[in-house]
């Protein structure tokens, strides 16, 4: 017989933000757990509210699957000596299943026969192993924090009141803290507080909604889209759909009620942005706009509560709104006072970062960059770079910024728009800190892609060069997003900027900053930026190998390495790519060792595999290097393809380790030549064999 499973933890309110995770992530580990213990189940449904956590089994068998399992030990062979006696192996691995040696038999497997023991384990009632399992689950339900509270040896996100562990009709105890497991529950905390008796798992959410809870998030969800839409047919207006902030607010109430407020008009003049910041992200309050598009001095809300006046609610929300757009009008008035530009001489009393110094230096070393940059791609432009590097971050400095930080170069645009910069480096400002992930959108203005480019690779470098280096768990500065972000734009933009070049600049202009040698540094956001690459291509389908393989040739400009390794991709479909490969992977593996010099004699030649070898690679060579120069890849690769035959006849032919010294040294000269041309095209060494390419 089956029936449903009810564990509801009750606690104070949860933050938001936890409550999503702990119910998604929670319940796949509920899951497992459960099938882990042999349980049979449907699935487990998840709710929740801020003050509860829910999940419910949804047709739990009343008793687990009984288990039969051999295990195997060591060989026969082993575990028996001549005698026939057991060994310490046999007895030893006896003792480790808590069993006597004699229960041990014999099993004929692929490789050979085993000693074994058959374990076995009897079903068991869901009511004698489920308390257990939902005691061990409750801690470790995931939270971004957790606390402990009065004196009790437990963690959770927030102090636990009550919990339900109901099987069907059936209280299933068990202890969490000072709290034993039962069947009460309780309604809203203010509307119906009353301790609420469940006869049974089914009457679950009808008795909560009778008091005041809705449980399932959707429902929640449902509710306040249907209140903002009552508030669309009373005023003729309509919402700015906003589905995040319906789930953030779903997961703040246990009974919405949606309400709406207004405000003056007079704060329709501040920029939108700085409106729907205050009402959206600082109040969780719904933006209403007209049919053109214009904001409506009006919002939505929702109250947890049922109150006999709306009104005192209604005021009490507009009255907080007031205040925050009270304070927002006057630093944004008294921010125009003072152009932008102006503004940036004060970035010398901001820190950036206590080892790489202030925002002052910051905007300096950009500008040096951003000024590269543009003679690269658009020469024309390299003022407008400098000095829209300098007005990046010159609204760290203004009062809306101080008050609503998250405007951080939407407001700084708005500014240089307002006091007199050109469309293109007011644009720069906001676009300099594109893109913020992996699916963001680029710069479109050259001016800005220039900024963008100087203000991430400053942060890349600096970081690597006062020893703030990402761990494999942590990034706070976010350099793998910055480097992939340099990496995207550079693609995007077909800007021809190497990247080693790039580096070089930027630490040059990091030089007194650095607590490493420069070259040490070098090195390693090098091998950062690679990595970087090379995820991102993998990530589009790229093999990793053929990737690996184009890198270790160098760290050119992105356009370069883009057709290098698409020629690449196109040459692995021809039949002459897995037999070069090979090749030179044997040319490349055997000459590792060998550091001498790579001068050739033909009078040390003793088989004519050698002499065509040698004649062939020197003019096959330049041919590579002069089509790889060009761009020309997949001619470059089409050229070493035609000298396979003559190494793979070399191999056949010629022993290259030879006894005499002086052949040895030349056959491997020769190799580690004709290796280290092509190798600047492509390493094959990298490369793995047909259908085992490798993945990042």
């Amino acid at each position: 017989m089956e029936r449903d499973y009810l564990l509801e933890i009750g606690c104070e309110e949860i933050p938001a933000g936890f409550v999503g995770p702990a119910l998604w992530f929670g319940g796949q580990q509920f899951e497992e757990m459960l099938r882990k213990a042999r349980l049979s189940f449907r699935k487990v449904d998840i709710y929740g509210t801020p003050r509860r956590l829910t999940y419910v089994v949804r047709g739990l068998a009343e008793v687990q699957e009984a288990s039969r399992e051999t295990v195997l030990g060591p060989p026969k062979s082993v575990g028996f000596d001549a005698a026939g006696k057991p060994t310490k192996a046999a007895t030893g691995f006896a003792k480790s299943q808590g069993v006597d040696v004699s229960a041990l038999s014999v099993f004929p497997t692929d490789r050979g026969e085993y000693l074994g023991y058959v374990r076995e384990e009897a079903a068991r009632p869901v009511r004698e192993i489920l308390p257990k399992i939902a005691a061990d689950f409750l801690p470790a339900i995931p939270f971004k924090k957790s606390m402990r509270w009065a004196d009790l040896d437990v963690r959770f996100a927030r102090p636990v009141h009550w919990i339900v562990s109901l099987y069907g009709g059936e209280v299933l105890p068990f202890p969490f803290g000072n709290i034993t497991a039962g069947r009460t529950t309780y309604g809203h905390r203010f509307l119906s507080p009353a301790a609420i008796d469940l006869p049974a798992t089914e009457n679950y959410f009808d008795r909560l909604a009778e008091a005041k809870v809705f449980v399932d998030l959707e429902v929640r969800k449902e509710k306040i889209r249907a209140g903002i839409r009552e508030i669309e047919k009373r005023t003729g207006m309509r919402w700015v759909e906003d589905e995040p902030l319906v789930e953030t607010v779903a997961n703040l109430v246990e009974f919405p009620v949606v309400l709406m407020g207004r405000f003056e008009e007079k704060y329709l003049a501040l920029p939108r942005e700085v409106l729907v910041t205050s009402m959206r992200n600082n109040q969780k309050y719904f933006v209403l706009e007209d049919a053109n598009g214009g904001l409506y001095p009006a919002f939505a809300f929702v109250s947890n509560m049922v109150v006999p006046d709306d009104g005192v609610v209604v005021a009490g929300n507009e009255r907080v709104l007031r205040a925050r757009l009270s304070d927002a009008e006057f630093y944004y008035w008294d921010d125009l006072k003072k152009p932008l530009f102006d503004r940036t001489e004060a970035l010398k009393k901001v820190l950036f970062q206590a080892d790489m110094g202030t925002y002052w230096e910051k905007v300096e070393r950009m500008a040096g960059i951003a000024e590269y940059v543009a003679s690269v791609g658009f020469p024309a432009k390299a003022k407008e770079c400098r000095r829209a590097a300098f007005l990046s971050k010159a609204d760290l400095t203004t009062g809306v910024i101080k008050e609503f930080p998250e405007l951080q170069g939407v407001m700084g645009r708005h500014y240089a728009s307002k006091t007199g910069e050109t469309a293109e480096v007011a644009q720069s400002v906001f676009e300099h800190y594109l893109p913020k992930g992996q699916s963001d959108d680029l710069p479109s203005t050259d001016v800005g892609t220039a900024v963008a480019i100087a203000d991430k690779i400053d942060m890349v470098c600096g970081c690597f060069g006062v020893g703030l280096i990402p761990t494999g768990t942590a990034d706070p500065y976010g350099l793998r997003r910055h480097t992939l972000g340099i990496l995207s734009i550079l693609e995007a933009r077909k800007l021809r900027i190497p990247l080693e070049g790039l580096v070089d600049l930027s630490l040059g202009t990091l030089a007194p900053k650095l607590k490493s040698p420069a070259a040490e540094v070098r090195r390693k956001v090098l091998e950062f930026v690679a990595a970087r690459y090379l995820n991102l291509l993998v990530s589009q389908g790229v093999p990793a190998d053929l990737v690996e393989a184009a890198l270790a040739a160098g760290l050119t400009d992105v356009v370069d390495l883009r057709a290098r390794i698409d020629a690449l991709v196109a040459f692995r479909a021809d039949a002459a790519f897995e037999p070069l490969a090979e090749v030179f992977k044997r040319a490349i593996n055997i000459t590792k060792a060998y550091d001498g010099p790579l001068a050739v004699s033909e009078k040390l030649f003793e088989h004519g595999e050698e002499t065509a070898l040698h004649k062939a690679a020197a003019d096959v060579a330049g041919r590579v290097a002069a089509a790889a120069k060009d761009g020309r890849y997949a001619e470059a690769f089409r050229e070493m393809a035609a000298l396979q035959p003559l190494v793979s006849a070399f191999f056949e032919k010629v022993l290259v380790m030879a006894k005499d010294e002086k052949v040895r040294n030349n056959r491997l000269a020769l190799l580690k030549g004709l290796s280290a041309a092509f190798s600047a095209v492509a390493d094959f060494s990298k490369v793995g064999s047909s259908g085992q390419s490798k993945t990042a």
